[in-house]
């Protein structure tokens, strides 16, 4: 299942104002990790929006938006539910005859219909390191009765590398960023990290990449960032920028941390609307349960 997700988002595969920054007094009444570990407790949380854009060339478009919430245990992020709508154009999923001109198999239909589900919102909901998938590139094939599939681990879902792959809301992850980062202002910071070096301290970086353990040339892509603060000291902007093949398209994330300290509570769907991997593949063939797509 976990090579299904990965190769599928392989095929998909905003810059706004920057927030009021804060005095240079407060700033120093806290550091920034101190300020985040003074948020993680049970029932609070914090909520966001990321906005997706792919730059090829002289093209630069808004690709998609994520939007979600996160609910803070004691020691950090104890669940995420978030919704994820990509765009497309027009004709990206106008599939009705293969390459040569013929008209397409059977399997090749079930591939193009599982694409195009990639243009509708895809909602993951995640708890003690389950994750549940509704709509989506597999909601068309769960069953009726069942909105939800149960994935056999942690992911962002199908969309999960599309969006913002970097958490400031991780303490882990945060002290990492500042110990990375080579402009320091009292409210704003900016720096590079690796994939490989997310993937150690992340366990929100790994759900995106599906735990895919990377090596290599993918480890060592580096994403620019671009953190900013608010008057408590906690993450109200962040700003990445990456491209994982030097020919490839340049993808930028703008993500927006508010309402901190809320209360969140994020559960799992209900146990009888929840489907299996194996109900899901009833629909394929059994030698090939979910088309994979090989092309980046």
């Amino acid at each position: 299942m976990k090579r299904h997700i990965a190769g599928l988002a392989c095929a998909v595969t905003a810059v706004l104002g920057v927030p009021a920054l804060a005095s240079t007094a407060h700033a120093q009444a806290a550091d920034p990790i101190t300020a985040l570990k003074g948020q993680l407790k049970n029932g609070l949380g914090v909520t966001y929006i990321d906005t997706l854009k792919r730059q090829d060339g002289s093209k630069n478009a808004i690709a998609g938006h994520r939007r979600g919430e996160l609910q803070f245990g004691t020691s950090g992020i104890s669940a995420s539910d978030h919704t994820t709508q990509l765009r497309f154009d027009e004709d990206t999923f106008a599939f009705s005859t293969g390459e040569d001109g013929t008209e397409e198999t059977e399997e090749q239909k079930k591939f193009s219909k599982l694409l195009a589900g990639l243009a509708e919102p895809e909602r993951v909901v995640r708890v003690e390191k389950k994750a549940y998938l509704s709509g989506g590139a597999f909601g068309q094939f769960l069953p009726q009765d069942k909105p939800w599939l149960g994935y056999p681990g942690d992911t962002l879902g199908v969309t999960g590398s599309m969006g913002q792959v970097i958490n400031a809301a991780e303490p882990a992850t945060l002290k990492t960023l500042l110990a990375h980062a080579t402009v320091k202002k009292p409210a704003a910071y900016a720096g590079k990290i690796t994939f490989g070096e997310l993937q150690k301290v992340s366990p929100w970086f790994r759900a995106s990449q599906d735990g895919e353990k990377l090596s290599g040339e993918r480890a060592k892509t580096t994403i620019k960032w671009k953190l900013y603060l608010n008057a408590d000291r906690l993450p109200a902007r962040l700003a990445t920028s990456y491209s994982e093949f030097s020919s490839g398209p340049t993808w930028t994330v703008d993500t927006r941390y508010t309402n901190w300290g809320s209360k969140v509570t994020i559960d799992a769907p209900p146990a009888d609307q929840v489907a299996t991997v194996k109900e899901l593949q009833a629909g394929f063939e059994a030698d090939t349960p979910i088309p994979l797509l090989t092309v980046k």
